[in-house]
């Protein structure tokens, strides 16, 4: 059969192999030998998966589906999944085959290719990659899914069902095998190579053994992960360099992949920095008198903000107490001897708090933020009592550091680089040590979880708790190390329930735990103007209902249209 493939990416790449076809042909269209037999092209082909199907495996704003982050009414996506206003139409991302066929087509093509074996082998493994980045997507979030291995075509026969949970995560870890049998050692920035495979078969494994219940999953964790360490490429870096700068980004010896953004064809409004970071100005369209004359503003702020961290995650920032202990805030002397909110619960804390998090009295690009009464970054709405009198202010008395690169004024629609972590080396430790932990090799444990604790959270202390303990210690770590990363919070959240209900089994909709984590109200700070006082206040979310989890979340509705197109298709329990 006679085709075409559209190349979106590879029309304004500039391979010089690519150059003569481009030359000779219109550039949005080309035969399918043209693009199998010129390696430019294959190239451009392959960079195009890159560009639709990395979004699976680094979905940064995820976790503002738990309580760690409030949505904002300027945009706020994931309200309705977390006070659970969703039903059986809701789609949640089934619709990810397209590019699941897009991936097939080089694992159909590559191999009668002209390229040289270690071309082939590249390209096949980068293929198996991203097939298995597209499917641990879905397995996560819809459990067992149509397993397509071939390229469709319209002789095909369509009527495919789902395969069971364990042929979904098995068909997954052999694409990951697949994937570091061909992969090499290097390859280019933003390209797979052997350690993502094994990255990426370690956070897979491990959802895999909670909802399968099946402890040899950990064990191919912590397999994946001897092996990644043995490749001695990765090292941890500051926290600071893997999130708060473009050019510290891209060179980090952390970054296992990135995916990385050029200002050639991105702006302000394409980047995470963009929902963000607030709005506000020196009007009285935005701000009040009061915060005018108290906290005026050097630069207006020009965010339009979806996202803001809530206290449930800046209380698991450790603070490092005058005994030289690591405590949460409130247990220290500071909260005693500290003249003013910032010295009792800002001084002190975790390094990745001042990368991640702005609180009270923080440089903010070329400003100084506060979250307090009268405020200038803070929303007016009761408790804060902030300066901003439109929506585009914190209502929890924080903002996000993380990913924003504060060197340069944000305006939407200027051009930036921009850098997403994808797979790093520190998501690895954590897999492992929670490998660790399900194993009962506790000493383990504690040896990977401290290599985070103490380069990325800049503790002289190490780990050194045992049974439930460590668990929290565990928890409590992953929380702060990954917020803004992959999802990686409500994955856990939920991957911790599915551990604690004995894996997804029958009845599991009625029976499961209904996660603490996913359900009541967030919380926020109000200070006062004088930056003295403060108070912890209790919210719902912006659409006025508390956060709500019941066991049918642990998987999310096939949307009922495909099952209506498709009957053959299952509707997960519960819904």
């Amino acid at each position: 059969m006679r085709y075409y493939i559209i190349l979106t990416i590879a029309c304004f790449l500039t391979f010089t192999s690519c150059t003569k076809v481009m030359d000779t042909k219109p550039l949005n269209t080309y035969t399918g030998s043209d693009v199998w037999s010129n390696y430019g092209l294959a190239q451009g082909y392959m960079y195009e998966c890159y560009s639709n199907c990395m979004g699976y495996i680094f979905s940064w704003d995820y976790d503002a589906s738990t309580k760690s982050i409030r949505n904002h009414p300027w945009g706020g996506g994931h309200t309705s999944e977390k006070t659970e206003q969703i039903d059986r139409n809701a789609d949640e991302g089934w619709g990810a085959f397209d590019n699941i066929r897009r991936v097939n087509m080089v694992l159909k093509n590559i191999p009668a290719s002209p390229f040289t074996a270690p071309q082939k082998n590249t390209f096949m493994g980068e293929a198996y990659f991203l097939r298995a980045a597209i499917y641990s997507n879905l397995a996560f979030r819809f459990g067992g899914v149509q397993l397509v291995k071939d390229v469709l075509t319209v002789e095909s026969d369509f009527n495919i069902g789902r395969s069971s949970l364990k042929e979904t995560y098995d068909f997954i870890l052999s694409d990951l095998d697949a994937a570091v049998n061909l992969l090499p050692q290097t390859n280019e920035r933003g390209r797979a190579a052997k350690g993502a495979a094994y990255a990426l078969k370690m956070r897979v494994a491990l959802q895999a053994g909670a909802y399968l219940n099946d402890k040899s999953y950990y064990t191919a964790v912590r397999a994946a992960g001897d092996k990644l360490f043995a490749l001695a490429q990765y090292n941890l870096d500051s926290y600071s360099n893997l999130f708060n700068a473009y050019s510290t980004a891209i060179a980090s010896p952390e970054n296992i992949l990135v995916f990385e953004m050029k200002n050639t064809n991105t702006s302000f409004s394409s980047t995470p920095m963009q929902s963000l970071v607030c709005n506000s100005d020196m009007l009285a369209s935005k701000l009040t008198a009061a915060a005018m004359q108290k906290f005026p503003l050097k630069e207006s702020i020009e965010g339009w903000m979806n996202y803001a961290p809530t206290q449930d995650l800046v209380d698991d920032y450790l603070v490092t107490d005058v005994d030289g202990k690591e405590k949460k805030w409130n247990q220290t002397t500071y909260i005693q001897t500290g003249g003013s909110a910032y010295e009792k619960m800002y001084k002190n804390r975790d390094s990745r708090f001042y990368a991640s998090i702005v609180c009270d009295s923080s440089k903010y690009f070329g400003n100084w933020a506060y979250l307090r009464a009268d405020g200038n970054v803070s929303s007016n709405v009761q408790p804060l009592n902030g300066g901003n009198i439109n929506g585009g202010a914190s209502v929890t008395g924080y903002l996000f550091a993380k990913y924003l690169y504060q060197a340069k004024k944000l305006w939407y629609s200027d051009p930036t680089d921009f850098c997403y972590s994808v797979l790093r080396l520190g998501e690895s430790y954590l897999n492992y040590a929670e490998a660790c932990i399900r194993l009962g090799d506790e000493g383990a444990a504690r040896t990977y979880l401290t290599k985070t604790y103490q380069v990325h959270g800049g503790f002289k202390n190490s780990i050194t708790s045992s049974n439930e303990d460590l668990w929290n210690d565990y928890r409590r770590e992953r929380h702060i190390e990954m917020i803004l990363e992959t999802g990686d919070r409500y994955w856990s959240l939920l991957r911790w329930g599915m551990q604690l209900t004995g894996g997804l089994k029958q009845g599991y909709e009625n029976t499961g735990v209904a996660i603490p984590e996913l359900n009541g109200k967030e919380h926020g700070i109000a200070i006062s103007s004088d930056g003295k006082s403060y108070q912890v206040f209790e919210m719902n979310e912006q659409n006025g209902q508390p956060l709500k989890f019941t066991p049918k979340r642990y998987l999310f509705p096939v949307p009922q249209s495909k099952i209506v197109a498709l009957p053959i298709l299952t509707q997960n329990a519960g819904w």
